[in-house]
């Protein structure tokens, strides 16, 4: 069953850090100030300063490398499912001459005792779940083409295939957490990730969590958390499948996943590559009659691959080890003012190596997880690169007893970067811990409280409280009814090119945030129909902002005493389903009112307005029908008005149009699935940011093989 993400509305508009830069930076910045915002927004912590981004294509030796290193990821994925299935016999094995001694013990299949998932512990805040089978149904998609599709979300993005970014409740795009099994996505150097750069293909399921919960997730978890999950499925022999996807504009996506499980080891591999011209037609507003055009320099072309290995431990539990990497060769979406002008056209490279490795295990009543991991991140533009190492650390054990749960944690994490507009020899050193318990009351009654505590380097953090309720109200008829309600204190410490991108701005205070809402689910059945509703109010106020203003001939972050977030959120399903056909009715609305309420300036005239690129209404729409083996979709998905950072500039909403078609069938016992998509129908000429086309008409075919 798939749910709708309750409104995401996208974060402000923000401005660059140009501030005094290398020479190959600056001239960079003053083409991509016009490239990318013509006036517009952007700044060097945040998604709007593609400089930050810095990496042309590169041929040579670096080329080379990169061929290097694909050889090197084959051979080991080769070698690890030639040595798995060996450790697996070895364990069987092991596992037998035990059995053939200790006749009296009874053998009985694994069972996984590690904590449970974080949003169980708070039950009066609204976490959409998305299935393995949900996200299959768009594997080769983006996770900001999933969210965009799939939920109410207002994605900010530069366009087809360009940076895109996510802010829940009007929050900014840094204040939202992506997380992977409990490392962090976000670059540490902008605290934020670029939702272009994460293919939902690698991941097995996810949980959005709406609303402030950093006692929960950590710091920077104001507005939201993305949790991406990946993991060992423990059935029996080879399971993989192999994907192919083609388009619009040059587009083509393959991918190809193997996973073999034995009896105490696991493990999966997956290649993936994605290019796409984007060499579509658009309507030129910025010259006299609105000319027709091709987009030039749009093309993106990566490929990642990831492998994991799980093996039982005994009583220990289940050790795991990780590996993800990613490769991206972009180039840079020009304005479209400046579509016909080749010299301000410009590409970069980036690549992220994450590494993991964790032990998690438990008993009837008590649980425990440890972990660590390391990122590489690096981005280039022409001979200057941005990057940073990472290192993290996590333990987590939970106790349960009768109807309570306890459970508490510590972690520590060390980031190196590699910046030349920083000033020398920058380290940061994090430390901290949380505490949580909850008490489930018969089946009625749901609550939590607990609080994380935070040590930083380079600033201080007030303690995050969190404080959770639900009540489920007895009705019949076949009908549920939950209230439910949170309330919680967040922050986040300023990001690396906020604290140090020109200077070491000491003067930068930690953002925080108070955030209260409350809801009701409901849920009713009668036989073939069945139906459910969510409606969210919340208010939340967020103390020192950051945002990137003017200073001079440079830009500087600055904190915004106050701005307060206000809205509405609201969704509902209604399905209705024989032995042989299934129709599913679902739709969201959020209304997000978000306006600076104490600004840096007593007569700043955006005091009391909406911030930039905040719509203030948007909502989805989508039909479903299942007869025998075919599905057929249609989806609308409209994003209301926003303006610009000139609040008297308000960019127009639009309606998008999508409908799809696929077939399930089988091959040799083995499952195939083939479709197709036909995705702004009605051609629809639209900006999502100022001066930045998006598609018109275009469609997908996909093919999907399942072993």
């Amino acid at each position: 069953m798939a749910f709708q993400l309750q409104g995401i509305p996208c974060n402000p508009g923000t401005v660059p850090a140009a501030v005094k830069l290398s020479p190959s930076i600056w001239g960079f910045l003053q083409s991509a100030t016009a490239i990318r915002w013509e006036g517009e927004d952007a700044k060097a912590e945040s998604e709007d300063l593609q400089g930050q981004n810095i990496f042309n294509r590169t041929f040579g030796k670096k080329r080379a490398m990169k061929n290097y290193f694909s050889l090197i990821v084959f051979i080991c994925v080769v070698a690890v499912h030639l040595t798995v299935p060996a450790i697996s016999l070895y364990a069987q094995q092991r596992d037998s001459s035990k059995a053939n001694r200790l006749d009296s013990v009874t053998v009985t299949a694994f069972k996984k005792n590690g904590p449970a998932d974080l949003k169980r512990f708070s039950p009066g805040t609204n976490v959409i779940s998305y299935s393995g089978e949900a996200v299959k149904k768009m594997q080769s998609a983006s996770l900001a083409d999933f969210i965009k599709a799939e939920n109410a979300a207002y994605i900010k993005e530069y366009g087809r295939g360009m940076n895109a970014f996510l802010s829940i409740r009007g929050t900014s795009s840094s204040h939202t957490t992506i997380d992977w099994n409990g490392q962090n996505m976000s670059l540490p150097t902008m605290g934020q990730a670029d939702l272009s750069h994460i293919p939902l293909y690698f991941f097995d399921a996810m949980d959005i969590h709406i609303g402030g919960g950093s006692a929960l997730y950590g710091d920077g978890s104001i507005g939201g958390t993305v949790k991406l999950k990946t993991g060992a499925k423990w059935i029996s022999g080879h399971s993989g499948d192999i994907s192919l996807t083609l388009g619009s504009f040059g587009s083509i996506f393959t991918g190809a996943t193997y996973r073999y499980s034995g009896a105490a080891v696991e493990s999966r591999s997956s290649v993936l590559f994605n290019r796409a011209l984007n060499n579509y037609t658009f309507e030129n507003n910025t010259k006299p009659g609105r000319p027709r055009e091709r987009l030039n320099n749009s093309a993106i072309s990566n490929w990642g691959a990831i492998q994991e290995i799980h093996l039982k431990a005994g009583k220990l539990g289940t050790l795991s080890a990780s590996l993800m990497y990613l490769d991206f060769d972009r180039e840079i979406q020009p304005s479209v003012s400046l579509n016909d002008r080749p010299e301000a056209h410009n590409s970069i490279y980036d690549n992220n190596l994450k590494l993991s490795a964790s032990l998690e295990g438990g008993t009837e009543s008590l649980s425990w997880r440890i972990s660590s991991s390391y990122a590489y991140d690096n981005e280039r533009y022409k001979e200057d690169t941005i990057s940073a190492n990472r290192v993290m650390i996590n333990t987590d054990i939970e106790y349960r007893k009768s109807v309570f749960s306890f459970r508490g944690g510590l972690n520590g994490e060390y980031i190196k970067p590699q910046v030349k507009s920083y000033i020398p020899d920058i380290e940061e050193s994090r430390a901290g811990g949380y505490i949580i318990a909850k008490a489930e009351g018969s089946g009625l009654l749901s609550a939590s409280i607990g609080a994380r505590y935070l040590y930083s380097s380079s600033g201080t953090l007030p303690i995050m409280p969190l404080v959770n309720a639900r009540f489920k109200i007895p009705v019949g008829g076949g009908h549920s009814l939950y209230i439910r309600g949170s309330w919680s204190g967040n922050a986040k410490i300023p990001s690396l090119n906020d604290r140090y991108w020109g200077g070491d701005n000491i003067y930068l205070k930690s953002e925080k945030s108070r955030s209260a809402e409350a809801g009701v689910n409901w849920g009713w059945y009668s036989g073939e129909w069945s139906a459910s509703m969510f409606l969210t109010g919340y208010r939340s106020v967020v103390k020192d902002w950051i945002r990137w203003l003017p200073a001079g001939e440079v830009w500087r972050p600055r904190n915004i005493p106050e701005v307060l977030s206000r809205g509405v959120e609201a969704g509902g399903e209604i399905t209705y389903s024989v032995a042989f056909a299934k129709a599913t009715l679902r739709g969201s609305y959020a209304f997000t009112d978000i306006k600076t309420v104490i600004p840096l300036w007593a007569d700043d005239p955006a005091k009391g307005e909406q911030l930039a690129y905040q719509p203030k209404h948007s909502w989805r729409l989508n039909a479903t029908a299942e007869a025998g083996k075919f599905t057929f979709n249609i989806s609308l998905n409209n994003t209301g008005k926003r303006t610009t950072l000139d609040i008297f500039d308000i960019l127009p909403s639009y309606t998008l149009t999508d409908a799809g078609i696929s077939y399930k069938g089988m091959i040799k016992h083995n499952e195939f699935v083939v479709g197709g998509v036909l995705k702004n129908i009605f051609n629809v000429s639209y900006q999502n940011v100022k001066f930045y086309a998006m598609p018109g008409f275009n469609w997908l075919i996909n093919f999907q093989f399942r072993f």
